[in-house]
């Protein structure tokens, strides 16, 4: 089973992330065990790989309502509505790069690198989440909409 220790650095790392980028203050709930395979009210998964000495991934998930909120609060301008996922894609990709990043090095001595982040969109998508290793959900409220970090980590030490 996962530690706090490997999840609080990902979880203070998004909060810090919407407190200092758009001076929204989320509030999280309960952790939970996520389902892998059931159905879900994510339409955005950011997702960025851990591999060496731990081995997962981490995955910010969001709704288009919050991805668009959180585009109009960093003053970009969309010309066209058909850029829209183009810019919530790289928006979100370089979220779970930023939040990674900085989790890193809260995770101490361990020997792990991040794979580069990549998003995926669409009503109910699935991600390939690593087998036999649970999947820990943090839900979080915001004033401009909720979202949702999941990880799931696994190896060496007390992970």
């Amino acid at each position: 089973m996962m530690d706090a220790g490997v999840i609080n650095p990902f979880l203070n790392s998004t909060i810090n992330l919407f407190e200092r980028m758009y001076g929204i203050e989320p509030s999280n709930g309960a952790p939970f065990i996520v389902e892998a395979n059931k159905n879900h009210r994510w339409e955005i998964s950011g997702i960025i790989g851990i591999v060496g000495e731990s081995r997962g991934i981490v995955v910010l998930r969001i709704t288009t309502i919050l991805a668009v909120k959180l585009l109009e609060k960093s003053g970009l301008t969309i010309q066209n509505q058909n850029e829209r996922p183009k810019l919530i894609n790289e928006m979100i990709g370089e979220f779970v790069n930023i939040i990674s990043g900085n989790a890193l090095p809260e995770l101490g001595n361990k020997n792990i690198e991040l794979t580069p982040p990549f998003t995926v969109q669409g009503k109910n998508h699935s991600i390939s989440w690593p087998s036999k290793t649970p999947i820990i959900g943090v839900p979080f409220s915001t004033s401009s909409g909720p979202f949702e970090v999941q990880i799931s980590i696994s190896g060496s030490g007390s992970i």
